[in-house]
């Protein structure tokens, strides 16, 4: 192979290597939280404890304010935040189904070890 094909090589991987890191330097800057470059890589995503938890309790979607026809969502198991372990369950009343499988998956990612995730029909 010739020089320049490897010289060339060598400048695309390092304006790719550039790019990621302009991208993650843009990012950090978006979150205030993030001190140094090592906090990208270990910070959670997101914290599990119950109080972060998202919950339908006294909101549009809590079931016992639910009226008319929809779908109800249930989602419960076992959630893992670091050395903590703890059972949740939670419901949801929604209007179409759609919206029934779009809490579900949020609350999949909450989720470590599911035990019952699903919509059904429901009547209020």
């Amino acid at each position: 192979m010739s020089r320049p094909i490897q010289a060339a090589r060598g400048l695309s991987k390092g304006l790719r290597a550039a790019a990621v890191a302009t991208a993650i330097l843009a990012l950090a800057a978006c979150q205030p939280q993030i001190q140094q470059p090592s906090d990208i890589l270990f910070a959670p995503t997101f914290s599990k404890s119950r109080q972060n938890i998202p919950s339908t309790y006294n909101t549009p979607y809590d079931c016992r304010q639910f009226t008319g026809s929809g779908w109800k969502g249930i989602a419960g198991g076992v959630v893992y935040d670091f050395s903590t372990r703890y059972q949740i369950s939670q419901a949801g009343c929604f209007k179409t189904q759609a919206e029934c499988q779009s809490w579900l998956s949020v609350m999949r990612s909450y989720i470590d070890v599911p035990r019952f995730i699903r919509c059904n029909p429901y009547n209020a």
